[in-house]
């Protein structure tokens, strides 16, 4: 453990995992309330105690965090999600193909594409192409004019994700005064701000769009299975959550616009680099430890070998 004094706040930054886990117990009885503490610059950004990974308010903290669990612990949902990775890594796989073995893959970009289609996918139950707009752009020269206005579109609301994200940390470590008035970084705020109206209102749009479409869908035909029809269906009529919390009078209120936006918000965020990451580390090492790959595989045929005699 060890501080760090930036731009005016102290940080304390935590290397112990006992630490950490104390943190995150989800108590009242807590000695740590507060995991992230939401600066004015994190309220500028649309970050302002919404959703869980940056709410501090204990009860609608675990209002977002119940629908949240229950929309990803139906088994349809997980069965669905699994069919839709597979799917979208043949796709992948695909355009792999048709660039040719002699060509050099960008790992890191592919797999951030992959990682926000299916976030988004899961999500929201639509495809986004970012995938295909990646391709389409690359075999075209990273030509954002060749694309058709679907898979423009596509992009630029993948770029526009990727962009908030770089975004968090101009207004985490610069405080107001930096962000208006000293020229670099008050040009650098506008344009992540700019991006950030662009972002929540296309996720806006997405939640009154899927809402309006459920209200028009007949009371005798399903729903289908995924992450904003489950916020939206949550303690209504049309509720498709299997798990129920009717313990708690405070679960019991449907979900508002600005709460489902918000857990939607965290879910494509946090689904697309942090989990690309990973992959792409996962594939790193295993690239330069062949031992440990050779294990990898054994395990995979044993387990799977033991699933088809099952």
């Amino acid at each position: 453990m060890y501080e760090i004094i930036l731009a005016g706040q102290r940080l304390i930054i935590l290397c112990r995992p006992d630490l950490i886990e104390n943190m995150n117990i989800p108590s009242k009885k807590s000695k740590y309330p507060n995991r992230l503490h939401n600066t004015e610059g994190f309220a500028e950004y649309g970050l302002d105690g919404i959703g869980v990974a940056f709410n501090n308010d204990l009860k609608s903290w675990k209002y977002n965090r119940q629908f949240f669990s229950q929309a990803i612990m139906t088994p349809s949902f997980n069965y669905q999600a699994i069919e839709w990775t597979n799917d979208l890594w043949n796709e992948m796989d695909s355009y792999w193909n048709k660039l040719g073995d002699d060509y050099e893959l960008d790992l890191i970009k592919w797999i951030r594409r992959f990682t926000n289609e299916m976030i988004f996918k899961i999500s929201t139950g639509t495809k986004n192409d970012a995938i295909a707009s990646y391709y389409n752009m690359l075999i075209n020269n990273n030509n954002n004019n060749s694309l058709n206005e679907n898979l423009n579109e596509s992009n630029k609301f993948i770029e526009s994700i990727e962009t908030y994200l770089a975004g968090m940390f101009y207004f985490f470590a610069f405080n107001k005064f930096s962000r208006n008035y000293i020229p670099f970084i008050r040009g650098k705020a506008k344009k992540l701000l700019k991006n950030k109206d662009y972002l929540f209102d296309k996720l806006y749009t997405i939640v009154k769009e899927r809402r309006i479409e459920i209200e028009n869908t007949p009371l005798d035909q399903p729903l289908r299975q995924d992450m904003l029809t489950s916020f939206i269906t949550a303690n209504t009529s049309r509720d498709i959550n299997a798990v129920k919390h009717v313990d708690d009078a405070d679960l019991l209120r449907p979900m508002t616009d600005k709460e489902i936006f918000s857990n939607i918000l965290e879910a494509m965020v946090g689904g697309t680099d942090s989990t690309a990451n990973f992959i792409c580390f996962v594939a790193y090492y295993l690239g330069h430890y062949p031992e440990v790959k050779q294990r990898l595989i054994q395990e995979f045929d044993r387990v799977l070998e033991n699933m088809m005699l099952n």
